[in-house]
């Protein structure tokens, strides 16, 4: 016997695919984690075509992204933000970009993803760091040449999401001097040699 196959071509009705995409997105993202989910497992949570969710989406992580935050983020431009310009600021450029917007008009993208209902803080801050760590991170301390660079990615994004977890939402981030140490440590994961 074989399994029923789903009816071919439109929805019957007014129907909001992208928004049906990102709901089955964002339920499955939060219960698996980043690295776990693939296009075609949404594609099947949200019962559509695999070839929508790259019609609709233009990689994973703009999926992910705007399933939790509803706010797009060009990593690929931000990746080129941190590794662009002196070595030696990279660990500063990354902190500035991910952390210190967040007191901006614009929200930043870290801020929205780890913010959300208490009972999700925790998957949201586990599907961050992976996602932060292979999107973000592992671009750039590759960049610098590292063989290790996925576990240096993910030391960085541990460190970062930790400090984002921790913030009080109510309370401006702390200062400068606070952020400082933070940047040097980012540095030391993604550039240094060790």
């Amino acid at each position: 016997m074989t399994a029923p196959t789903r009816p071919r071509g439109r929805r019957p009705g007014r129907s909001d695919t992208a928004g049906t995409i990102r709901a089955a997105a964002s339920a499955l993202f939060l219960r698996d984690g980043y690295e776990k989910v693939s296009l075609r497992a949404v594609a099947r949570e949200a019962e559509v075509d695999p070839a929508l969710v790259h019609h609709y989406f233009t990689s994973k992580a703009a999926l992910f992204l705007l399933a939790l935050t509803g706010v797009a983020w060009e990593v690929e431009r931000d990746i080129a933000t941190v590794v662009d310009g002196p070595t030696d600021g990279v660990g500063h450029r990354a902190v500035q970009l991910l952390l210190e917007r967040r007191d901006a008009s614009v929200s930043a993208p870290l801020a929205a993803l780890v913010d959300g209902p208490q009972g999700e803080v925790a998957a949201r801050a586990r599907a961050a760091i992976e996602m932060v760590a292979r999107e973000v991170f592992v671009p750039v301390a590759a960049h610098f040449g590292h063989a290790d660079a996925t576990l240096r990615a993910q030391l960085a994004a541990s460190a970062l999401v930790g400090v984002q977890v921790g913030h009080v939402p109510s309370r401006p981030l702390p200062s400068r001097a606070f952020l400082s140490p933070l940047a040097r440590t980012l540095q030391y994961y993604l550039v240094d040699t060790w």
